[in-house]
This record gives C-alpha cells, structure tokens and sequence, in this order.
C-alpha cells in the first residue's frame, strides 16, 4: 500500500531493498531528499513520518565493515548480520569509530526478536539521531556450516548466585572469595542454596585432599604457603619488615600467582573466627622489598566496603615504609567494535592512568522523576598524586615488552608446576569471543577488529566501577518486564562511554580511599582483562588463571623502573649536598683562575663514582646502538671490544687506559688478554676498580692514581693506550698528549674518544655558550675541545690521526640515544611535580638540604644538555680518533 502524500523535509529516512531471498537479504537504510516516486513502496505517517521504503530493485552488496553473530533460537540456526556505515564527508574519522559503536549500543540495548522490530528499529535510530550517518547497508545471512560459531551460554555472562547443580567446585570457589576468613556451614549452604547435608559432603572430600581446614566451627582455604596464626596477640613486625611496595589482590588465584614471583618469602596468616582475619606475605621482587595481602570480599554492599577499606588501613599501618601500592586483579574490557586501536581483548592488562580520571566510581544512579528513568551517575574520581607507575606502562618499549614475554611464560610455567590440578595457561583462540549479553536469554558475538592480534598488550587508561543496579526502570514494545542484568549491561556501556574507560572492575572504591587516606601518592590499578563485563562473570573463570602471570610481570616491571630512578636519588641522601654544592662551586672558581682543574674534578668523582658503579656498570660514557632495542650495557660492550681491535690487542701486550674512571673498559677487554694499565686522579675509583677486579680474578687489570699530566708510568713502554671521555677534563692538551708520546714505543697507538664540540657551534650564540657552559660546570670541566684542537695537538707529538669514525652516522642513532629514547627517564628528570615531592621533603627533612639543587644541576642538568646539545648539532659524543706515533 501506498500513501498519497509525502512529507516535503530533509530528515527523510529511506530503506532499499537491494537484496531478497530464504537465505539472504541486504538492505541500505539512507538519508535522501530527492525522492524517485516510482520507486516507493510505502510511506509511513503518524509517529513514524519520515520513513520511506522503496521497492525492491536488483543491486550488487558492498563490502563488510564489522560482522555480527546471532543464534536464530526457532531455527536453531546462526544468522550473519553484517553492517556498514557510511558518513557524510566532513567527519572525523574517530568521531565515524565512536559513532558506529554508540549506534550498535542502542541497537542492541533492548535487542529486536524480529526482522520488522529489527529493521524498524534501525529506522527510528536514523531517524532520531546520527546525524552524521549518510547510510547504512545491513546484510543478513544464515551461516553456511564451515562459518558458523560456537555460541557461548548467556547465562555465563553474570556474576550471580544462583547456582542449578551445586558441586565440589562452587563450594571451594565460596571459601577461595571469602579467604583469608573462614565460613561456617550454614552460610556456606545459604549462599549456595542448598543443604548443609551437601555442604558437609563437599567439605569432607576438600578436606581429604588438603583443599580446606576446619577452624573451630568455620572451614577455611589453605594455601601451600599457610601457618595459620590463631592467637589474638595483635600481629607485630621485625624492624627489617620494611616493604616499599604493597600488593593488594582480591582473588585465591591472584594471591597464588603473586607469591610465585616473590623470592625469600614468608607469610603470616592471622585468623579471627567470624571474620578480621588478615594475611600478609613479605619478599622481595627483584631488589624491592613487598608485602601483598589478599581482601576478604569485593563489591558495593556495606560488608564489603567496610571490610576492603579497613583491610587496606591495617595494612598501611602496619607498613609505614610503603611507598607504591598496586592494586592488581582481573577486570572486564571495554570492547570497541569498529576501533582496533581501542579495543581491548581478553588476556590484555589494563594499567590505570588519568584519561582523564584514573579511576570512577559511580556510587549513585540520578534518576528523571517523572519517568523514573535512569539518565546519569554520581560518581567519586580517583588520581594518584604521583602517576610514575602509569609512565612507565605508557612508555615500555620494544625490549620491556621482550621482559614482559619472558617473565611471563617463566610465571605461567612455574604455577603450572605447583598446582598440577589447573592450568595458567592461554585458552585456545577460539575462547576469546567479544559476546554480547542483549537480555531475553540471547547473546550476540561480535568478531574482534583487531583479529590479527593474538598476542596480549599493554593499555593505559581509565578503569572504573559503579554499584549494581537493583530496579528495572523501563519497558517498550520491544522489552517488557524485568531483566536487570540487561539493564545493569545497557548503564555500564553508558558510563564507560561517559568517562573514557579501558576496563571495569568490581569495585575498589573504599580502597583507594584507605590509600589516598594514609597519605600514599604513588598507586595503580593493573587489570587482567578476563571477561566484558567487570572480570567476575561466569565466563571470565577460564581467562582469570591465564591473564594473571601477564599482569603480574607488568608489576614487576613497574617495580623495578618506578624505584630505579628513585633509587638513585635516595642513594645521595647520605651525602651533605648542600656542602657538596658549595665545595664545588669554589673550586670550579679556583680551577678557572689556575687553568687547573684536577681538584674540581676529583671532587666531581669522588660523589659520581659510587654512582657510576652501581646505575651505569662502571662506564660514565655513552654511544649510539646499531639498533633500537639494543641495550646501553650491551651497545657500551661492543665499542670497548670495537676500541680493542682498533688497538689490536692480543695476549701480552701493553695498554694504558687513561682516565679509566673505575674500570669499566678494562673489564669488558680483560678477555683479550693484554696487560691493562689504568690511570685515574680520584683515590676512591683506585680502591673500587681494583677491589672489583680482585674480586673477578681479573689479574691483567690494575689501576694507579696519577695527573694526566704526570702519567706514572716508564717511557717507551706500551703498545697503546686509550683516553675515552678523558681529554674534556683537560684545559691544555699539550701535557698529556706529550706524556702519551713519552709512554708509548714507536708505532704505538692512541685512541680517543671524547665529547667534542662541533663546527656547528657558535661561540656568538647565547644558547650554545648557555647549554656548553651549564655542562662544563656540573661536570667540574674546563672548555670543551673541538676534533679539530684534538688533532692538530697530537700532530705536534708526532701523533698522526690514522683513522676517524663517526658511530652516530654509522648507526643512524645519536650517542645520547640511551637517554632520548626513554620519554619516561627524560620526563622524570624535567618533572615539576618530581622537584616538588623532593622540595616538600627537604622541608620535612627526609632528604638533605641541596638536594633538589643537586638534582638540577648535577644529576638532570647533565642530561638535559648533553641531549639538548646533541640535537642541536653543537656537541658530539661518538667519534673514534685512532692516532699513531710515527717517531
């Protein structure tokens, strides 16, 4: 039937069919002004006016964008409903991705049971909003037997109770949540609902297979790693019970998996019947000293807040060197249909970070109260006063992420090994479905747009929570009745959408208040993704064990980044900086009078070299990697071996370092087995370098104290000899290149290698004399030399350059790679908010005073010019000079 009268607007929404048959149907659903009458088969009118469906005509289907799965429950057959968007030119292409997906969340929100509500639906949408869809073709086809999917049960997909065969299974499940407190009987039967009969019967099979341990009238879960503590002595702590690092998990699996990768671990187990029971386990990972405890219950009842936050206090107070907490545990993605770049897939980790807000609780729903409707959320949000855990994971590069494999499959390998009765590892491929709960007991399943992937990655963002919602509040012709759970899906998209999320969780609100309350500014959440949901659905149970190892080498890795630039700092808090600075300065002034700046340097050295030891491996000097991942340690290795054979060391001969520092180059070229001389002017790199050479059994190795100047050591004696990053703290060149002559036989070689300035530098420019000079004086230097100073000095000491190599042209990678190529380190050297935590604990006196001007100056002040210098083209810091003494 035709109607006579069509409505004259622009907001025409027009179906086409383009395809028609029993198995397969398309049709484009578009935006049109200029009607074709005779193609008209219907125009609706009254609430629908504006619709308009064509006649049937011939056509060819375009391409696919995203695909989607549904189970026809009367046909007991799978139908391909597949769409593809088409925008209107001038939009953006993320604002296509956010549309597509806000589109396929209302559609599915209260989902059709028809073709006609389906296609009707659709049209309203069009209709209503989306003004920036130009068009879209839907294509509907039953699946042929070799495409067809397994379609996942719906009821998998929430956390509730109900439970319809109760097995030995779901009662360990209920005291594995509710450890470390035990449970009695009665609760354990209510919660399960069923009979303490039943009950009682599980409980004697888990107790004869060591599972369970009954505690006067409760049971309680036992782990390997138990000794239960049943006094009521409060729980005290030996002074050497000084975790840094607090690890709380809410799970049984969780708490396992993060005591496999603590070292020398130990765990106190205090139990209180009827509830308040807490355990701690304290070790190390890596050099860092933690203590992980386990929360008792999760969620938004009062039982639990109270208990999770009380919990997280106690722990606080009980470890009051606790500087970073992490709160790790399973979480549910937020699934990005169109988006690749967005969407996170089950077995990824998401670490929170402020995207804008690191973490939101909705703790209320705000309701219309003329319609009762739910239309918003009253929410809490969450940010750490120091974000440094979520710099690291934004920044972890190439060789981190190589770590993180690594780390991760030793994990998973070794709790393999502990608990022959599961598995930590991956599901097949076939088990990370992205399905959708749509109510009325269907679920779509929707193909992943990043398929490719099937490896797990890292995301960083906001994670959030919200209360359950208890009371349906709509109904239409599509959806009659109540189905909360539908409904509490349908809000949670809605509120991670609102607030940017990657992941939800069950909610850990009263926990970040118990930290934020003890004052502790240095948190993150890491989420396993195990499920779309909050990661404690049915479903997530076969991802939980698997996503657990991966999330924890993030942990690990954090720890060990997060502490090792504050490690550094710490190290200077036993030094009178303050003095140390003043000394400096007057010899700085001294050294510029003289032409002399050994003492200067010397003072420099004797702070530094303790440093360079222990963060730099002995060798304070830098070069560009052949490749990107390539560590600093180990591109360093290779231009110590690249200096041995320009020098042609073999057993036997002799070679003098000058200005070794502590040894590090010796070190890595006491294979070769040449008799290595080193030289410095500080007394305390003698005593660490020979003590460290010592005690490797390198017996070719020594060092002596001695002036560059006044080398101490016989004439016409050595082979060769090497300055690497030397000669700059040498104002006159003419000594010590006359001494090289004096020490070397003719022929002999002399290598260098040195910070240089450039021909690019203007001694006109106020920002090169700037960033040149600021260098000079943090590293106690007189003015830098340029090539060609170095080389017409050694010519007037019958020194010839025979070879120059430029490592940075050669590499394709600058000498100061090894601190550019980190935006984390460069940010946390230039961090305001760094200086300010070090300015407060000046003021409190946990650090010296000085220190933060130590830290400027000396410590980031170095860096910051040597890499501004580099990219300026005024400083280079990887050319080889190879000389040799032709008289």
């Amino acid at each position: 039937m035709v109607a006579t009268k069509i409505p004259h607007s622009g907001g025409l929404v027009v179906l086409s069919p383009l395809v028609q048959s029993p198995e397969h149907n398309v049709v484009l659903i578009s935006r049109n002004i200029d009607i074709e009458y005779n193609r008209i088969l219907h125009v609706a009118g009254g609430e629908h006016t504006g619709i308009v469906i064509n006649k049937f005509i011939d056509g060819e289907p375009s391409l696919l964008c995203f695909s989607v799965w549904l189970r026809n429950g009367d046909m007991k057959k799978q139908e391909n409903r597949c769409f593809r968007f088409r925008f209107f030119e001038d939009i953006e292409n993320t604002d296509k991705h956010a549309i597509a997906q806000q589109f396929f969340r209302d559609l599915v929100s209260v989902f059709p049971r028809d073709y006609v509500t389906f296609l009707k639906r659709i049209l309203k949408l069009m209709q209503g909003d989306y003004g920036a869809l130009r068009e879209i073709e839907i294509d509907m086809q039953f699946a042929k037997e070799n495409e067809t999917y397994q379609m996942p049960d719906p009821k998998q997909y929430d956390s509730g109770s109900e439970v319809e065969n109760v097995t030995i299974a779901h009662v360990q499940e209920v005291l594995e949540h509710a450890y470390p407190n035990g449970l009695s009987v009665d609760i354990i039967a209510e919660s399960l609902r069923c009979t303490n009969k039943e009950v009682n019967g599980f409980l004697s099979e888990l107790e004869a297979l060591g599972v369970v341990q009954k505690l006067q009238n409760e049971w309680i879960r036992v782990s390997a790693v138990d000794s239960i503590d049943m006094s009521r002595i409060p729980t005290s702590f030996g002074p050497r019970d000084n975790p840094t690092v607090a690890i709380l998990t809410c799970l049984f699996v969780e708490k396992q998996s993060i005591d496999a990768i603590i070292s020398n671990s130990t765990t106190v187990h205090r139990y209180r019947s009827g509830g308040d029971s807490n355990i701690y386990t304290l070790g190390w990972i890596g050099k860092h000293q933690v203590v992980v405890t386990k929360l008792a219950v999760i969620g938004d009842s009062r039982e639990a807040t109270t208990s999770a936050g009380s919990i997280t206090t106690r722990l606080l107070g009980n470890f009051q060197h606790v500087e970073h907490v992490f709160i790790v545990g399973v979480g549910g993605g937020v699934a990005h249909y169109t988006d690749a770049s967005r969407h996170v897939r089950l077995g990824d980790v998401v670490v929170s970070g402020p995207d804008p807000n690191s973490y939101v609780f909705a703790h209320a729903y705000t309701v219309d109260r003329a319609t009762e409707h739910v239309n918003g959320f009253l929410v809490r949000n969450w940010n750490p006063q120091d974000a440094i855990i979520t710099h690291i994971a934004k920044n972890m590069d190439d060789k981190m992420i190589a770590e993180w494999d690594s780390i991760t499959k030793t994990t998973i390998d070794r709790l393999d090994a502990a608990n022959g009765d599961m598995s930590f590892s991956r599901p097949p491929p076939q088990a990370d479905l992205l399905a959708v709960p749509v109510g009325g007991g269907q679920v779509v399943v929707i193909p992943h747009p990043n398929s490719e992937r099937i490896n797990s990655v890292v995301h960083v963002g906001s994670i959030g929570a919200m209360v359950s919602y208890r009371k349906q509040t709509f109904a239409n012709e599509e959806q009659i009745g109540e189905d909360t759970s539908s409904a509490t899906a349908q809000f949670r998209d809605i509120f991670a959408t609102n607030h940017n999320l990657r992941a939800v969780d069950a909610g850990f609100d009263s926990v970040i208040a118990a930290i934020n309350g003890s004052r502790i500014d240095s948190w993150a959440l890491i989420r396993g993704i195990a499920d779309y949901q909050h990661g404690q659905s049915r479903a997530s149970r076969m991802w939980q064990k698997t996503i657990i190892p991966w999330r924890n080498t993030v942990l690990i890795m954090s720890i060990d980044l997060t502490s090792k630039f504050f490690k550094l700092l710490r190290h200077f808090r036993q030094e009178n900086l303050k003095t140390f600075a003043e000394e400096h300065d007057r010899l700085y002034r001294e050294a510029k009078a003289k032409s002399d700046y050994s003492m200067v340097t010397m003072h420099y050295y004797s702070v530094m070299s303790t440093v360079i030891d222990e963060y730099f491996n002995g060798s304070f000097h830098f070069a560009p990697p052949r490749y990107e991942q390539q560590t600093l340690e180990n591109t360093l290795k290779e231009l110590h071996e690249r200096i041995g054979h320009c020098l042609q060391l073999t057993e036997g001969k002799k070679c003098v370092d000058i200005g070794c520092g502590i040894g590090g180059i010796m070190h890595d070229l006491a294979f070769t087995g040449a008799n290595l001389t080193g030289v410095t002017i500080a007394g305390n790199e003698v005593t660490i370098g020979n003590q460290r050479f010592q005690n490797q059994g390198l017996e070719n190795c020594i060092i002596v104290e001695g002036d560059f100047s006044h080398l101490p050591l016989v004439d016409n004696h050595y082979d060769c000899a090497y300055a690497v990053y030397a000669l700059k703290y040498l104002e006159d060149l003419k000594p010590a290149l006359q001494e090289v002559n004096r020490i070397l036989h003719p022929g002999g070689l002399f290598l260098v290698y040195d910070l240089l300035k450039t021909d690019k530098y203007q001694s006109s420019s106020e920002k090169h004399k700037a960033i040149i000079k600021n260098l000079e004086y943090a590293c106690g230097m007189p003015p830098l030399h340029s090539k060609k100073e170095i080389i017409s000095t050694a010519k007037i000491y019958d020194l010839e350059l025979i070879e120059n190599t430029d490592l940075d042209r050669e590499t394709g990678n600058p000498y100061y790679f090894c601190f550019s190529h980190s935006s984390l380190f460069m940010w946390l050297i230039s961090s305001s908010l760094v200086d300010w935590i070090i300015s407060i604990a000046e003021a409190f006196h946990i650090m010296p005073k000085g220190f933060l001007r130590f830290k400027r100056i000396f410590l980031a002040g170095t860096v910051n010019n040597i890499v501004h210098a580099g990219k300026l083209g005024i400083l280079s810091g990887s050319e080889i000079l190879l000389f040799q003494k032709i008289k």
